[in-house]
């Protein structure tokens, strides 16, 4: 999966240039829904990873970058670098959408029809729509989906945290048809 991300805050330039001289990788984890507190916000034990594969910097010092999601992690430890912090991660082993049953194929085809109704009801274009069919080979096509369509958290990240495909791919189906059903 590919995230395209808009740098612009001076701290998260700090963060970008620490992650590209480190390896380029970058965890992602979603900002706490009304956080106000000081400091870093707090941040869930798991958290979504990948390697920063393109950075452009814009003339008004901002940067857009491409982050290639390559899975999850467990953190082990944090330490805060204001403006950001630093972890120790486990990376977590996902099951891969390779050598799958045929009943979790058509789950995953399911679930492509289901999104493609959404993003199309949201008015999405429809070259995004003829790019969906992708997901069928990408290898991890339930994780991708799920970061294309907006619910609530906790569930986006029971999701994010479930290792086994096709308990992944149940959790999304129930999360989409919920949607559906309410268009």
């Amino acid at each position: 999966m590919f995230l395209p991300l808009h740098i612009f805050e001076p701290r998260y330039r700090m963060l970008l240039d620490f992650c590209l001289e480190n390896g380029g990788e970058m965890g992602m984890a979603p900002y706490p829904k009304g956080f106000l507190g000081r400091g870093l916000p707090p941040i869930p034990e798991v958290v979504g990873f990948g390697h920063i594969i393109q950075k452009e910097s814009l003339p008004d010092g901002r940067s857009n970058i491409i982050l290639e999601g390559l899975g999850t992690a467990e953190i082990v430890s944090l330490s805060s670098t204001d403006p950001f912090y630093i972890a120790q991660v486990s990376k977590r082993e996902h099951e891969r959408n390779k050598n799958v049953t045929e009943e979790l194929k058509e789950k995953i085809e399911e679930l492509l029809v289901l999104t493609k109704r959404i993003l199309l009801a949201e008015g999405a274009e429809e070259d995004l729509i003829l790019k969906m069919n992708q997901i069928l080979v990408h290898p991890f096509p339930v994780d991708f989906i799920a970061s294309l369509i907006y619910f609530d958290f906790k569930t986006k990240q029971r999701i994010l945290e479930t290792t086994h495909l096709e308990t992944k791919a149940d959790l999304l189906k129930q999360v989409l048809m919920g949607l559906n059903l309410g268009e």
